[in-house]
């Protein structure tokens, strides 16, 4: 299911662009994509000048491994990572999302999302957060601006997405949840 909705929305992106004009590299999209970052609501884990904005899906296993990837480098080297909340694979994603954003710590709830995630019956298959009873019109403003950022990548719409500067200021875009340790490490590297 998860899949088949990713599958959607690559097609839904890919007819979005008109044959007649050439699509705009990947390279182009971030780059598209960053500069709309401000609108983004996002939970920030760790501090510092080198940052990594990624999109997820409460509820997308890819997410959940990237995760936990990326705990150990949270705050390594600079490094602060931006989790962008969207609610697209589930029909609880738009609950849990919210319930982390309207969270006293926003931090904490995306911690228990993944600490629990697949765990917690309450919470149903996916993350381990309880959606949320009410998503306030803000919460859902703000999911909006998110998922509205990211259809600026166009056809390159999956999760987890990556987006960063590299030392020479070219943005950079990556889909999924690298394949092991050293991709991510050597991905990490060219962060600015």
């Amino acid at each position: 299911m998860i899949r088949a909705s990713i599958a959607a929305a690559l097609v839904a992106s890919a007819m979005a662009w008109s044959p007649a004009r050439a699509a705009p590299s990947p390279g182009q999209l971030a780059d598209a994509m960053l500069h709309e970052m401000t609108q983004t609501t996002a939970v920030t884990l760790g501090s510092g000048p080198r940052v990594v904005d990624v999109f997820f899906d409460p509820n997308c296993p890819y997410c959940h491994e990237l995760y936990e990837d990326l705990r150990p480098w949270i705050g390594s080297q600079g490094l602060r990572l931006r989790w962008i909340p969207v609610a697209v694979l589930a029909r609880s994603s738009e609950g849990k999302a919210a319930a982390m954003l309207q969270a006293a710590d926003p931090a904490r709830a995306l911690a228990r999302n993944e600490s629990e995630y697949g765990r917690n019956p309450r919470a149903g298959s996916g993350g381990g957060l309880v959606p949320a009873t009410r998503v306030t019109p803000a919460t859902r403003e703000e999911l909006a601006r998110n998922l509205k950022v990211l259809h600026a990548a166009g056809a390159y719409f999956a999760f987890p997405m990556m987006v960063w500067r590299n030392p020479s200021g070219q943005a950079r875009m990556f889909l999924g949840a690298p394949r092991d340790a050293a991709q991510l490490k050597a991905m990490l590297a060219t962060v600015q």
